[in-house]
């Protein structure tokens, strides 16, 4: 092929801008770049050079592209994407629409890229779920897991642009003695930590919270029983996890680190001796899982302790979304409508 022909809608959010970069920065041939978005407002796009007009989603005819990026929330992605599938578009949803629908697969490619199947539609999981399967398969695929406790510590950008703007803000009232008023958060974010992400739903458990346990147990499978507490911190970019593990085999810590080292878009940050250990900053731009912190539990003999850290614009969303559409042209092709 000659290029992909893509659909970006939203491309003028986080995700869809991030998305620009990482087809940008993988090289990855297209041949037709569309840029879509609900109030096209007469704004452009840039990418690899060029100007490229936002144009106004109501008004698309699919035909012209192969695969369309979701990346603009719920009602968009319920609204528009049966249009585009219905043109035989590959649609990647990185809404959460769709990603509890039995009939729809819930893929990160790393881990279980085969569960694309023959589906028009692909959705790409929550950022926090991504980084968690892609560290826990692994050791899930030689140990076996049985259950997972973790904690997240979530940057703002993972609530959005106008959250961004707020924690600098914030920022700036504080060091300047000023009043902080809370617009995109209930309570402050700058200098704060809030012990909730998302609202609170069944059994006092979060949104976010939700959607790791779902989400994980859709990927890896219901006998990894999870439990999540989803925090938001003022950091820009990198959502971190405190993960806990318990193992059905045992393993020793050289096994375990290992394992980890091999992992497929893991990458092991971890020297006790020199306190390294993954940080948002360092995961900021990068396509890989950091992982460091691997120690035992201290009381459970099969117990796990890790430290996750990921960017989660890039590796928790725009990265996972075209490596999604790589696997489904790898199986099928794009624009096969044979499938």
């Amino acid at each position: 092929m000659s290029g992909y022909r893509i659909a970006i809608v939203g491309a003028t959010g986080l995700v869809g801008q991030t998305l620009l970069e990482v087809l940008h920065d993988q090289e990855v041939p297209i041949s037709t770049l569309v840029a879509l978005a609900r109030d096209a407002g007469g704004r452009f796009i840039e990418f690899q050079g060029e100007r490229i007009p936002v144009e106004p989603l109501d008004r698309m005819d699919w035909r012209r592209v192969d695969v369309a990026f979701f990346a603009a929330g719920n009602a968009v992605s319920d609204m528009y994407a049966p249009q585009a599938m219905r043109a035989g578009v590959t649609v990647i949803d990185k809404s959460s629409r769709f990603r509890m629908d039995a009939g729809v697969p819930l893929v990160v490619p790393e881990v279980n890229g085969s569960a694309i199947g023959d589906s028009l539609i692909i959705a790409s999981p929550n950022c926090s779920t991504i980084q968690l399967v892609i560290a826990l398969a692994p050791i899930h695929r030689r140990f076996g897991i049985t259950r997972v406790v973790v904690s997240t510590y979530q940057a703002v950008s993972g609530t959005g642009r106008d959250a961004v703007s707020e924690l600098e803000h914030q920022t700036r009232q504080y060091l300047a003695g000023a009043q902080v008023t809370p617009e995109v958060y209930p309570v402050p974010i700058a200098h704060n930590v809030l012990a909730f992400c998302d609202n609170f739903g069944e059994a006092d458990y979060t949104g976010e919270e939700w959607k790791l346990v779902r989400e994980s147990e859709k990927i890896l499978g219901q006998n990894v029983k999870l439990s999540a507490t989803a925090v938001r911190v003022p950091v820009y970019i990198g959502h971190s996890e405190s993960v806990y593990v318990e193992t059905g085999d045992d393993w020793s810590l050289e096994e375990m680190r290992q394992v980890l080292k091999t992992g497929p878009s893991v990458r092991l940050v971890d020297d006790p001796g020199r306190g390294v250990v993954p940080t948002p900053l360092d995961a900021a731009g990068r396509d890989e899982v950091l992982v460091g912190r691997v120690r035992r539990d201290l009381h459970e003999e099969r117990g796990l302790h890790l430290f996750v850290v990921a960017d989660n614009l890039r590796r928790g969303a725009a990265t996972n979304a075209v490596d999604i559409m790589r696997s489904v042209h790898q199986r099928w092709g794009i624009g096969d409508q044979s499938r």
